[in-house]
């Protein structure tokens, strides 16, 4: 087969078509690599000096070109300058920090995690706007520099280009983060006008923030991801399929919309965690091009769910963080041998990480990773 350029490799799998190798990635918005990874990583590959942190408040803090060159990916990615939902605003107990929205988040290192909700004690809807800060997503701030690194990487390079995330969480996290998470699946079932109205909120911000970041290198873009958003957990679904239906899609629906308003053809990623089978079919009826993780988890049949559904969308991840990435380089490439035999098939696949590599993950694994997968790859599969 020709050889093809990694934009053309990662078109090629997303269209359904097999192309030379299996295209990987590294370092998008839910799987990339650790501050202590990395900078492990930049000595084990003798990169020199690491690079600047790309921002702050978050336990990933940088992007290095170098690193992914290194790793011989496919993928280059956009970011933007500020996070909705980031932690950098100290609060005034000096304890904690605050986001853009006004929540506190509390930093157990080096991770953070939401502290005790705004609205926790109040589902009053006359609360929302009174004790929550609504991030203006028309301020220039949250894009500077997109226009720039997209025009870059599309005109300069022939990898495919990808924006990360606008904000880590989406509506359905965002909502959970301000309520409290048991209290936001209560309100869904006892007080769904409320429910509903906080979603609409969340999603006038985030459709706001993915607007302008299409608007600043939409045109350079091949794939856009949306924040994400959990709906299940390690055994099945934390909603039922009507629940879904009647509060998630809707937002999922806003969010394409704003993208697709400005460029149609751009390419569109879902991030969400767990065993998500049963929500698959509607993930593809609202445009999604590519899932992320493909989580290897026992509840889910990853051979069964590549051919139902792998002709319709394409799975981005599936490689196990937690057993397979920490363990021996033949456990690593054990690992890539069962992915590729079930997922690259008839295209539809990019190897990735299944959530982001932590501090445990040898760097020497994470470089047998990508050659492993190179060497594999190559199409036509032949199955071991």
């Amino acid at each position: 087969m020709p050889s093809m350029t990694p934009r053309q490799r990662v078109y090629a799998a997303i269209n359904h078509q097999e192309p030379d190798i299996l295209p990987t990635a590294l370092c998008g918005g839910p799987y990339g690599v650790v501050d202590e990874l990395y900078l492990d990583l930049v000595r084990y590959l003798h990169l020199g000096e690491p690079a600047a942190p790309f921002r702050s408040g978050h336990s990933i803090s940088y992007m290095d070109d170098r690193l992914l060159d290194a790793l011989g990916t496919d993928t280059r990615y956009c970011w933007p300058a500020l996070l909705p939902n980031s932690p950098i605003h100290p609060a005034a107990d000096g304890e904690t920090l605050l986001d853009s929205y006004g929540q506190v988040w509390n930093k157990a290192e080096p991770y953070y995690y939401a502290g005790t909700g705004i609205l926790e004690a109040s589902a009053s809807i006359a609360d929302f706007d009174r004790l929550v800060t609504w991030p203006d997503p028309t301020d220039p701030l949250w894009m500077a520099g997109v226009a720039e690194r997209a025009k870059y990487l599309h005109e300069n390079t022939d990898f495919f280009v990808v924006m990360r995330m606008v904000a880590s969480h989406g509506p359905f996290q965002t909502a959970c983060d301000l309520r409290g998470t048991e209290n936001f699946l209560m309100d869904m079932s006892a007080d769904p006008d409320n429910a509903l109205l906080l979603l609409d909120k969340v999603t006038s911000v985030l459709a706001g923030l993915l607007r302008q970041a299409m608007l600043a290198g939409g045109d350079y873009f091949d794939m856009i991801e949306l924040p994400g958003d959990d709906y299940a957990g390690t055994t099945s679904t934390i909603m039922s399929p009507a629940m879904f239906r009647r509060f998630i899609v809707p937002c999922i629906a806003r969010l394409v919309q704003a993208i697709r308003s400005v460029n149609p053809r751009v390419k569109i990623m879902l991030h969400s965690d767990g065993a998500l089978t049963r929500f698959i079919p509607e993930i593809i009826n609202l445009g999604i091009d590519v899932l992320h993780p493909l989580e290897p988890l026992p509840a889910t049949d990853l051979a069964a769910v590549k051919q139902q559904y792998g002709q319709q969308i394409t799975f981005l991840g599936g490689v196990d963080i937690t057993t397979a990435m920490r363990g021996s380089r033949q456990d690593v490439k054990a690992e890539v041998r069962r992915r590729i035999n079930t997922l690259a098939s008839g295209g539809g696949y990019i190897l990735a990480p299944s959530n982001h590599l932590q501090a445990d993950v040898p760097a020497e694994n994470v470089v047998e990773l990508f050659n492993a997968a190179r060497i594999m790859g190559k199409y036509p599969i032949q199955p071991a």
